[in-house]
């Protein structure tokens, strides 16, 4: 988590000049575990809430500091990396203008009435897969292999725990094998059953496992041939054919990690993406509600489209809650949060309304152009909402959550006439 967060911090900008520095240490905490994007939202929504704190101070609308600093492609990241390829930076940030017009918005001008509304942005990138030589230690393989009915099974490690795994491996497999998806089985990950492919962390099942799946399936489909599926699968088995193919993650030959330094390609690719969420603020309650929330992402080619929607909204409402509801505390060594009804966490009722544009710039070793998406959205919901926050009261905040009763005093603060 600290590595990440620290590879993390800099943001998706340009800057010559850098040095971050992270530290882990012993403390008396209940013990902590990773979270969607282990590490990176954390980071991600410190440099969103600085940029809006600069753009302040300066006098330049927020849309307009980023997009003179995002990172192009040619530029190098805060460890050294050079962005060749399937940097979606720019038609990122085009995108989310022309649907939420938020860089012709007046931000943080002076609001009345007892609700207040505001809207606020975050530019943000995240790294696929493990970092720097994560997958070349790990080497994850992935089978392929036809059964008697000449179906073709699918077997890796991945686990399907409700994103979508196994349809995405039937999409995979199907058009790289050249067959129906209901010509495609998956096999349940058990270790006795499947080689190993790694775990399902890491934005990596897509573009990484993926990508070993789509190499195995090309090199079946050389040896049975081309044509109707089952029929030419059974004639290949009946004439004694192997009909298993394994595949094994392969580094791009591009890809130098220093893990001394932690300098070089931290990440063979990055997904980018830009939020704006809108807000109303209750000045009696200062209850916050989250009413539209907006998203552009380039995850490559979306091999799944609706999946991947589904990937960004999901996780776009679990920030939303990380922003303003989830408060975590401890006594004596035990977490008071211990129950689903002192654990705060976002519902359907609290979902606003969303709306996710995919922007796709594919990434050539991906599985058909694919990159990762499953965590990029737990980093951008977070300063976004704080964003629309100190738009709609003018208080800049930066403590994660920012609940009613924290808002009350930052606002009680800054306006010391209205307390009793």
């Amino acid at each position: 988590m600290l590595s990440r967060g620290c590879i993390h911090a800099a943001g998706p900008y340009r800057c010559d000049h850098v040095r971050i520095r992270g530290r882990a240490v012993a403390t008396n905490h209940v013990p902590y575990g990773a979270f969607r994007g282990f590490g990176a939202p954390q980071t991600c929504c410190a440099i969103e809430r600085h940029m809006d704190r600069i753009a302040r101070e300066l006098g330049i609308h927020p849309y307009e500091l980023r997009r003179r600093n995002l990172l192009r492609e040619g530029d190098s990241t805060a460890t050294g990396q050079v962005l060749r390829e399937s940097v979606g930076s720019q038609p990122v940030m085009e995108r989310i203008a022309a649907v939420t017009g938020f860089d012709r918005h007046a931000w943080c001008a002076p609001r009345t009435g007892r609700t207040r509304r505001g809207v606020g942005l975050s530019f943000f990138f995240h790294g696929a897969g493990f970092t720097g030589a994560g997958e070349t230690l790990l080497q994850g393989k992935v089978a392929l292999e036809l059964d008697s009915e000449g179906r073709a099974v699918v077997r890796a490690a991945s686990t399907e725990f409700g994103q979508g795994t196994e349809t995405l491996f039937r999409a995979i497999a199907a058009d790289a094998r050249g067959c129906e998806a209901e010509d495609v089985l998956v096999a349940q990950p058990d270790t006795h059953a499947v080689p190993n492919s790694g775990p399902t962390v890491a934005s990596r099942t897509c573009m990484v496992v993926g990508g070993v799946l789509a190499r195995a399936c090309r090199e079946l489909r050389a040896r049975v041939g081309a044509g109707e599926f089952r029929s030419r699968a059974r004639a290949f088995l009946a004439r004694g054919g192997d009909g298993r193919s394994e595949a094994r993650y392969e580094p791009p030959s591009t890809l130098e990690w220093n893990e001394e330094t932690y300098t070089g390609e931290a990440y063979p690719a990055y997904g980018w993406a830009a939020d704006v969420a809108e807000v109303e603020v209750d000045l009696d309650t200062f209850e916050v509600r989250v009413t539209r929330f907006t998203s552009a992402v380039d995850c490559g080619t979306a091999i799944q489209p609706q999946m991947v929607v589904g990937q960004f909204e999901g996780g776009s409402l679990q920030a939303v809650g990380f922003a303003h509801l989830e408060v975590l505390t401890t006594r004596d060594g035990r977490c008071l949060q211990d129950r689903m009804a002192t654990s705060i966490i976002p519902t359907t009722l609290d979902a606003p309304e969303f709306r996710t544009e995919l922007v796709p710039v594919p990434f050539s070793r991906g599985p058909f152009g694919a990159k990762g998406v499953g965590e990029m959205p737990m980093d951008g919901g977070a300063p976004a909402v704080l964003s629309a926050i100190e738009d709609a009261l003018g208080l800049h905040m930066r403590a994660l959550p920012a609940t009613a009763e924290r808002l009350c005093e930052a606002w009680l603060e800054a306006h010391p006439e209205e307390r009793l």
